[in-house]
């Protein structure tokens, strides 16, 4: 359907030259279509801007002036998805967040610690495939992780990984679940004998005999080298 022809009025044309320079065509036509009653396509909007030179200043989406100013009184008690919506209701813009953390770290402007910090010990959060837990003011850690080591009262030993004998990431309240396998098993459980089955005491057999192997195998090789260099070893 053809756009309806747009008869721009001088009130209009003012509007657009105050705000266009730090904002999308979209965001720029959304305004404008609220102010004044619109109902212009982003492409309109585009066209006319670009017949009267109308240019977009990518590199200063923020003025020195009033606008840093008022993030100053509230970057540092104000977390940056919060003060991105606020900044962008306030002036007019569509700064992402990305853009406002970028803008306040070249300004040397950094939230309390409070702030940033302000979850909770022991919240947990998924990140990715797993879910995490806030061990301290700063720290998280993989909760399946966190449980096997809570139950088992000990760090989870170099070299080793909790797996998931159900392989349900999210299943960290039955510490039968958690299996501690060797790293080096990984490939060999999800491509070569895999533990995958229905059957969850199926998989642990299957994830328990593969880093049984792998240790096995790392021992005999330690062997090997130790007569190697008693062999070599000129007395």
């Amino acid at each position: 359907m053809a756009s309806t022809r747009w008869n721009i009025t001088p009130d209009e044309h003012a509007f657009i030259e105050k705000h266009q320079a730090h904002i999308t065509r979209a965001k720029l036509t959304e305004m404008l279509n609220d102010e004044f009653d619109q109902n212009l396509s982003v492409e309109q909007v585009r066209s006319y801007t670009k017949r009267n030179q109308l240019n977009r200043v990518i590199k200063t989406m923020v003025d020195d002036g009033n606008e840093l100013s008022w993030i100053l009184r509230r970057q540092a008690d104000t977390p940056r998805n919060e003060l991105t919506a606020m900044f962008n209701k306030r002036f007019g813009k569509s700064l992402s967040i990305s853009q406002m953390n970028g803008y306040c770290q070249r300004k040397g402007l950094y939230m309390d610690d409070l702030i940033r910090n302000r979850k909770p010990v022991g919240t947990v959060k998924r990140h990715g495939r797993f879910l995490n837990i806030k061990i301290n003011a700063t720290e998280w850690q993989t909760l399946h992780r966190f449980v096997w080591e809570q139950h088992h009262g000990k760090k989870v030993p170099d070299g080793f990984m909790i797996v998931f004998a159900d392989g349900n990431p999210d299943n960290v309240d039955d510490i039968e679940n958690l299996v501690c396998v060797r790293e080096t098993i990984s490939l060999t459980i999800n491509h070569t004998n895999k533990a995958n089955t229905d059957d969850p005491d199926l998989n642990k057999a299957i994830m328990l005999t593969e880093s049984l192997n792998a240790m096995v195998r790392d021992y005999v090789k330690s062997q090997q080298t130790k007569s190697i260099k008693k062999d070599y070893h000129c007395e």
